[in-house]
Formats: C-alpha cells, sequence, structure tokens
C-alpha cells in the first residue's frame, strides 16, 4: 500500500481541474463529452531530478458536463478517480498486482477543506489558442493560509468558454472561471505543476461504463478496508 500511498500527489495533480463541489443546477448549452490529454511540467524544490524524472508527463482524462475519468499509471499500479459532482460522488479504484478494489465517497459539503491557498482571479481581454480552441486569458494569485509555508505566487491560466461554463469550477482554487481550464496550475509548497491541453477529442466515452463503479472491481466502505486488501 506504501506504493499507493506515494501516488498522492499524482492524484492531486489529476483532480485539480476538477469541482470538488456540488454545482447548482441551471440551464445552459449542451455538455461538452470527449477526451482531453494534458502535458504535465514541474518545477521546484520539493522534488528531486530523479522524482521528476519518475512522474507522469501526460494525463489523458474522460469528460461530459462536470463529470470526469481520470486514470492515472505509475509501473504496476493503475488508479482510476471518477467524479460525479451533480451526485456529491467520488470514485477511487486501484489495481494492483491482480488485485482490484475501491471505495465509494459521497460529500455533500461546498467546503474544500484540502487547500492550502486563497485565490484571487483578475480576467483579461487576451486570448490564445491550445488544442484547436480559443482560450482565454485570467490571472491567478495563490496566497498561502496560514500556517503554509511559502510564497505567493501570480501565474497565468488560459480557459474555453467553448468547453463548458462556471460550472465546472465551482471548488477548488479556480472557482467561478466560466470555461473549461485548458491551461492552469497546480500549487503546493515547494512544487509548481503545470498542465497543458495537447489534444481534444469529442466523443469516446460512455457515461454507464466511464463514470460509475466498475463491477470488476471489489468495493470497500472504508479507505482502511481498501488500504488492508492491499497489503494482504
Amino acid at each position: 500500500m506504501k506504493r499507493i500511498l506515494s501516488l498522492s500527489m499524482v492524484v492531486m495533480l489529476a483532480l485539480i481541474v476538477f469541482t470538488s463541489a456540488s454545482p447548482k443546477k441551471k440551464k445552459k448549452k449542451k455538455a461538452f463529452k470527449g477526451k482531453i490529454t494534458y502535458a504535465i511540467s514541474y518545477e521546484g524544490e520539493a522534488l528531486t531530478a530523479v522524482q521528476k524524472s519518475k512522474l507522469p508527463k501526460t494525463i489523458t482524462v474522460k469528460v461530459m458536463g462536470t463529470m470526469s475519468h481520470t486514470e492515472v499509471v505509475d509501473g504496476p499500479v493503475i488508479i482510476t478517480m471518477i467524479e460525479r459532482p451533480d451526485d456529491h460522488v467520488k470514485i477511487t479504484m486501484v489495481e494492483l498486482m491482480g488485485k482490484k478494489a475501491g471505495i465509494t465517497e459521497f460529500d455533500s459539503s461546498l467546503v474544500d477543506t484540502t487547500m492550502q491557498y486563497t485565490t484571487e482571479i483578475e480576467y483579461s481581454d487576451d486570448t490564445k489558442d491550445i488544442a484547436g480552441y480559443t482560450c482565454k486569458k485570467a490571472v491567478v494569485t495563490f496566497t498561502p493560509k496560514e500556517g503554509v509555508e511559502d510564497e505567493e505566487q501570480t501565474l497565468v491560466i488560459y480557459y474555453s468558454p467553448d468547453l463548458g461554463g462556471a460550472e465546472l469550477n465551482v471548488g477548488g482554487p479556480y472557482a467561478g472561471i466560466p470555461g473549461r481550464i485548458l491551461e492552469f496550475y497546480q500549487v503546493a509548497p515547494g512544487m509548481i505543476s503545470k498542465m497543458t491541453a495537447t489534444e481534444i477529442k469529442k466523443g469516446g466515452v460512455n457515461e454507464l461504463v466511464d463514470f460509475y463503479f466498475n463491477s470488476d472491481f471489489k468495493e470497500f466502505k472504508t479507505k482502511e478496508e481498501l488500504g488492508e486488501y492491499f497489503q494482504g
């Protein structure tokens, strides 16, 4: 299980673009359905050059509206993370050494207690083409919360209103940004990770297959039970 726990930072990277809170219901245009591939780069003193070299350089996310399906592969470990914000559902499935198991979590909270920074967003009329979509610019200032040892960071991100609206960004550091974010940063003490969309393909996802718990996996009720299963 130590191998799985070592992926916590990778999991954080994979989920940052997706909401961790339930969006309000409102009338909106047809939801985008497809696959988005991101290139990932890392900088900062928290990771050695060897550690950086072992982290994933790309990641592909299946999306349908606010729902997301992310698969992270690290050696023999495959972790699949699914979020259905409208249902307050988060699913984690792990495959390791022939074992398949996972957990479904339900959270109705609108507060992300894991955030280490407050953010201030300044919008701009500047645009940039990313993966075939015209994206709008926003400047985001990350201010460390009390007790977090880090400096304030001001970073430029880009989002596409053509791929969704503010319903995609209800929780997290980018709350309120009116579009799907295609170039952004994950900020942590001593480390900044940049994710940029390199390819966007419409279609190729199935709601019942890609956004629900896989019946081939053993389902546990708690993270402790899940950990004990892989340790045994």
